[in-house]
């Protein structure tokens, strides 16, 4: 089932670099099958840089992490100090 959103725009070069470097991210911090305290950190960080969350940046991860991961969501890694 494809989902059109009728305020759908092109993406700018620069919001597809924006996307390229979440992705990357996010497939470094499963890497290792896990997420930990930081790694979530550092992808809330790239997402939240200009203060909104948008569908892409969701999708973007979304999709990143279930061709990694498949259904099941990665295990995370809490250090409780």
């Amino acid at each position: 089932m494809d989902i059109e959103r009728s305020d759908a725009k092109a993406l700018t070069t620069e919001e597809i670099q924006h996307l390229e470097k979440l992705k990357a991210v996010v497939e470094t911090a499963l890497a290792d099958g896990m997420l930990n305290e930081s790694e979530i950190a550092h992808i809330k960080s790239i997402i939240w840089a200009d203060g909104k969350v948008t569908y892409e940046e969701l999708r973007t991860v979304h999709e990143t992490m279930q061709a990694l991961m498949g259904d099941e969501f990665p295990p995370l890694d809490w250090n409780f100090n």
